[in-house]
């Protein structure tokens, strides 16, 4: 569990995040401390807010959205595998703890750790570790603690999964509902506590992210686009992706011309 870096990173407001999607030779590990950032990592969206942490494996494709407010947050990167056969969520691509009652904890040390590793005592490596692996073993005995965390994020984690194979068919909350065998009120307010997002809104930001590939690879008409991603018409998908984006089909594809 070789610790590569411990930073801590602080950003005035308007940031303008990342649309560029990076992968990381490093697992990161971190600590929201003031203010909130929004993160897509394999096409989910994760939303760390203060005294949340936020796991990402190495090589997980990420991207960050604006943030229109100032936050603060620390991160720790390390290397190898060693974590995984003790903590079997590090071998998920990405993992929101939301620990509330660590928050005071989990603030006081991430500023250890930072001080640790800037100061560079003797035997600093060490000790950066060992408070590591101290705030992993609090983190997961804090969602362990929650006998239903578990099973709800394999329920969340298969609705993921089947709206990635079947986005472009016209899937229901209901469908999606029988499917895990919850009603759809419970399913929504599950899948948005782990996604940032209900699961037809995840759907859609999907079909999107498809349509920004086929326009700036592709010469498909919008017709075409808007009937292989699952939409009744081209004015349908238009305004869709205007809602994800915040422009129009025609100005997104000129990207390849400019």
């Amino acid at each position: 569990m070789p610790i590569s870096n411990v930073i801590r990173l602080e950003y005035p407001e308007q940031w303008g995040g990342y649309k560029t999607v990076y992968h990381t030779p490093y697992h990161l590990l971190m600590l929201m401390d003031q203010g909130s950032c929004a993160y897509w990592i394999d096409g989910a969206r994760y939303e760390a807010k203060p005294g949340e942490v936020l796991y990402m494996r190495a090589a997980a494709p990420r991207a960050a959205e604006p943030s229109a407010s100032a936050h603060r947050k620390y991160s720790v990167h390390w290397t190898g595998d060693a974590m995984d056969e003790h903590f079997p969520p590090f071998k998920q691509l990405a993992v929101l703890f939301r620990s509330a009652p660590l928050a005071s904890y989990l603030r006081l040390a991430y500023q250890q750790l930072y001080q640790l590793w800037t100061r560079k005592d003797p035997y600093y490596r060490a000790s950066c570790e060992a408070l590591l692996l101290e705030i992993a073993v609090r983190l997961h005995q804090e969602q362990a603690a929650d006998p239903r965390s578990g099973k709800q994020a394999r329920i969340v984690r298969q609705v993921k999964d089947y709206i990635l194979d079947y986005y472009c068919e016209p899937l229901s909350i209901e469908e999606l509902a029988e499917l895990v065998g919850r009603n759809p009120s419970h399913l929504i307010t599950s899948f948005k506590k782990h996604y940032g997002m209900a699961p037809i809104e995840f759907m859609h930001r999907t079909r999107i992210a498809r349509a920004e590939e086929l326009l700036l690879t592709t010469d498909a008409t919008i017709e075409a686009i808007a009937d292989q991603l699952g939409y009744c018409d081209a004015s349908y998908l238009s305004r869709i992706f205007k809602k994800w984006t915040g422009t129009t089909l025609s100005a997104y594809r000129r990207q390849r011309w400019d």
